[in-house]
């Protein structure tokens, strides 16, 4: 069975869907007979570069061509679509990247063509070829033999040498719009008789992020797991194996919230699900901008732009799931915190509180000493003991550090034991003396806190133990 990408793709100028700037360029080199030796088509992957360069050999080795539509009928249309037409050769340069494959073209270029008016070379993702293969490709771009075409396809022209640009048409293609997609999927669907709700069609769209081919193997992909359903925007979840919107919604409404703790456990319940936690973060974040765009707020915009901040942490990190909970766990900290409560409600009864136990004051010199060590963690050392410390209370005692968290920590608690040598070791280093580093759960502090929290919102804080 033929893919849906391959079955649905343009087969002349007319099919083709956006993608004004190529298509006017190219219709008008045609009509004035006026093609360049080169084209590069730059532009986002599934947005139909590969598509164009085949209608583009289409029509200029159709003999019933009419205007600048090939017939997609003659010998010539019919081996082209089916990859076997002598004179148009297509060339994957991601696994033909060396010299050797351009020797052969730039040897292969000045035999006339076999069957047809015009030679075709299409070259996908060209950026990928070798120093040496571009310098033996530059050659024959400078003085190209009469009737041979080069179509240079590529993702990345910022790795394309600049040489090669300047002796090229460039010819850019943009992602498809949601709203384009949209409804390209639900005509595929119409013909392949697939039964597709709206908003199932609407979550496909979204997640091809504009790409039509991508959305169009998303579709196939779904179809074969409803096998004969309708395809429901649960359906799409568990085949794409997207977290499910339920758990997306609570997920930013407890980091709205301030509540620490359920964001941890919905981080490893997505986790215990075999789901993976960039999909909770990437869903968390385009549901933040659609909010955002219907109704502005700070809340959201820090929100989401903390979340992006996690999402690049996590490219580099081998525990995902840990790094990905400490780090939410943190964000929602910022909002409705009890240690913020705690330290205001410190500051505004401290006349009144001569009862409680007095710290030791830390001297400026060590204050610095440890907030200088919390920045190289954060800039250069281990997020994951960064976001602990900084989430935890860290007292100077001399001959020891205290490291205290609440009971509610106890993710960070148990992490920070598991790394207690590395963390001995930079506290050693910072604070410029042998000390013993002592981390510990404070339940009387987190009953303090719980106490005051209840004092401050009298009748509208419930404990459950």
């Amino acid at each position: 069975m033929e893919a849906l990408y391959r079955k649905y793709r343009p087969k002349n100028f007319d099919q083709i869907i956006d993608q004004l700037q190529a298509k006017l360029v190219l219709q008008n080199a045609l009509l004035k007979n006026k093609i360049s030796h080169a084209y590069i088509f730059s532009g986002p992957r599934g947005t139909g570069k590969t598509s164009v360069a085949r209608i583009l050999a289409k029509a200029l080795n159709c003999s019933n061509r009419k205007g600048y539509e090939p017939c997609c009928e003659c010998e010539s249309c019919l081996s082209i679509d089916r990859g076997t037409h002598p004179d148009v050769i297509e060339l994957d340069a991601a696994s033909n990247r060396g010299i050797d494959e351009i020797r052969k073209i730039r040897d292969a270029v000045g035999f006339k063509p076999m069957l047809s008016s015009h030679k075709i070379y299409i070259i996908d993702e060209f950026h990928m070829l070798t120093r040496e293969a571009f310098n033996a490709l530059l050659k024959t771009l400078e003085e190209p033999p009469e009737k041979v075409l080069f179509v240079l396809a590529t993702t990345n022209l910022e790795r394309v040498p600049q040489t090669i640009i300047s002796r090229c048409q460039v010819i850019e293609f943009r992602n498809f719009s949601e709203d384009a997609i949209l409804e390209n999927i639900r005509k595929v669907a119409h013909f392949e008789s697939i039964e597709l709700h709206e908003d199932a069609a609407r979550m496909i769209a979204r997640r091809a992020s504009g790409g039509m081919r991508d959305a169009l193997s998303y579709l196939e992909q779904i179809a074969n797991y409803a096998d004969g359903q309708v395809i429901t925007p649960q359906v799409v979840e568990k085949a794409l194996g997207l977290v499910p919107d339920e758990i997306v919604q609570r997920y930013i409404k407890a980091i709205r919230n301030g509540l620490v703790k359920e964001v941890g456990e919905l981080v490893d319940e997505v986790h215990r699900s075999g789901l993976d936690v960039d999909q909770l973060l990437q869903s968390s974040i385009e549901i933040i901008e659609e909010e955002i765009s219907r109704n502005p707020s700070r809340d959201l915009i820090s929100i989401g732009e903390n979340l992006v901040l996690i999402l690049r942490e996590l490219k580099y990190s081998e525990n995902r799931k840990a790094i990905c909970k400490l780090l939410s766990m943190n964000l929602a900290s910022k909002f409705e915190s009890p240690e913020k409560i705690e330290h205001d409600y410190e500051i505004k009864n401290k006349s009144t509180e001569k009862s409680e136990p007095v710290e030791e004051k830390k001297s400026s010199k060590e204050k610095s000493k440890i907030e200088e060590l919390l920045s190289y963690l954060k800039e250069q050392g281990d997020m994951a003991i960064c976001i602990a410390l900084l989430q935890s209370k860290i007292s100077d005692r001399g001959d020891s550090i205290e490291i205290s968290l609440l009971p509610s920590q106890r993710f960070q608690y148990e992490y920070l034991r598991e790394k207690i040598l590395e963390v001995e070791y930079l506290f050693k280093t910072y604070v410029k003396r042998n000390c013993v580093v002592d981390i510990r759960l404070d339940e009387d502090r987190e009953r303090r806190i719980l106490q005051k929290l209840q004092e401050s919102f009298p009748g509208k804080i419930r404990i459950e133990e």
